[in-house]
């Protein structure tokens, strides 16, 4: 068995409260601790049933499915794995072990579900507090085993403040095991390289949002460009569908965006968010997901990657970009009235810390603070481009 964990998890590896409280900045490498500890139980206590949540059931195959299957894959474990319940089942030196992915978004589901042994929240700032009461209640069946939940997030305070009262109050909670961690504690030097760099570029435009993101420390974030709602993708014939799209692949992830328009409304639905994606994979991602024959719009500063997307199959142009094209199509956004479709969770979170820079004085700077912007790039690419565009001039000779 190889667990690769940094001296700083090293204690939360064998920690047995109630609530194992993973709280940090971009890259600190809490969700892969999180994964290694799960595997690390089953091989040394087996027989686990543990369940993996997070707030949507879709988003789960991008982030801890993926993450587990890498974890098991570097142990040489085969493992079975059914892709329409998400569900993995491997065999360990003490039993077999079952980990269940599943979404608050299915609760009829999650109340029948029996035998849990532990639980590990990802994103948990987008449940609420009522979510956690009563997720925190399906963990009470009698075992041999350790009941544990794992909970991974950014310390945001404006998504979820009844977290910091909760585990970060003044009186520490004689139930949890609190760890705050930051890039430096990634176990991973070249994963560690990259986030330095754009945590480094991120300093320089925020100090607010590294605060949260660099240090791994509860802030919360000012000059907030967006604050559109979320509502359920209405049952309307839509004037058009199209979609946005930006590029990724190990930092960034690559994000795609579903865009329905009534008149001057829209509504933004997440399609993709992934990293780890070729552009041929993304394009097969986009297909599985429905992209098929609609114009989708990328950036314009990879002809390449969208001159291989177009080999694929996918209908795709670049994004209208020149001087300040970010602020114009930030100003064209705001003048319409957009939604967030249900269930679009990091769309929604990128809206939340989607800011203006600031200069010295602490004065907004016309422009947004570089970071975590990918669904929202990909909205402003797919809104701007296909809607602000003049009308062609028409020539005719007399």
């Amino acid at each position: 068995m190889r667990i690769c964990v940094s001296k700083s998890f090293k204690s939360a590896l064998e920690d047995q409260h109630r609530y194992l409280v993973l709280c940090g900045g971009a890259g600190s490498g809490k969700s892969e601790f999180a994964a290694r500890k799960v595997f690390y139980r089953c091989e040394t206590e087996g027989r686990h049933r543990y369940l993996i949540m997070r707030k949507i059931r879709r988003t789960l195959d991008e982030s801890t499915v993926e993450v587990m299957r890498r974890v098991l894959a570097e142990n040489d474990i085969v493992y079975e794995f059914n892709k329409s319940d998400l569900t993995l089942t491997f065999a360990g030196p003490r039993g077999t072990n079952e980990i269940l992915f599943m979404g608050l978004d299915d609760p009829e589901k999650i109340k029948s579900i029996k035998g849990i042994t532990s639980i590990w929240l990802e994103e948990t700032t987008e449940f609420t507090k009522e979510d956690f009461l009563q997720i925190d209640l399906r963990l009470r069946d009698p075992g041999p085993l350790y009941h544990q939940i794992m909970l991974t997030f950014n310390p945001l305070e404006a998504q979820a403040r009844w977290l910091k009262d909760m585990f970060f109050g003044p009186i520490p909670n004689p139930r949890a095991f609190v760890h705050r961690s930051t890039v430096e504690d990634n176990p991973i030097a070249e994963v560690r390289a990259e986030y330095v760099a754009t945590l480094e570029a991120l300093k320089a435009q925020d100090e607010t949002m590294y605060k949260v993101y660099g240090l791994g420390e509860w802030a919360a974030l000012a000059g907030q460009i967006f604050n559109w709602n979320i509502e359920a993708l209405p049952k309307l014939s839509f004037d058009e569908v199209w979609y946005g799209g930006d590029f990724g692949y190990s930092v960034d992830p690559a994000a795609v965006v579903k865009i329905h328009r009534k008149a001057d409304e829209f509504w933004l639905e997440e399609i993709l968010y992934q990293k780890g994606l070729t552009n041929q994979a993304l394009a097969a991602e986009m297909k599985s997901r429905g992209v098929n024959g609609q114009m989708t719009y990328f950036d314009s500063a990879e002809p390449k990657s969208i001159e291989e997307l177009r080999y694929a199959g996918i209908v795709v142009q670049p994004c209208d970009k020149g001087p300040d094209s970010v602020r114009a199509g930030i100003d064209f956004l705001k003048s319409k009235k957009i939604h967030i479709v249900e269930g679009s969770s990091n769309l929604y979170k990128e809206m939340s810390s989607y800011c203006w820079r600031k200069d010295k004085r602490g004065d907004p700077l016309p422009e947004p603070v570089k970071f975590d912007d990918h669904l929202m790039d990909a909205a402003r690419y797919g809104i701007y481009t296909h809607c602000a565009k003049p009308a062609p001039m028409i020539w005719r000779v007399r």
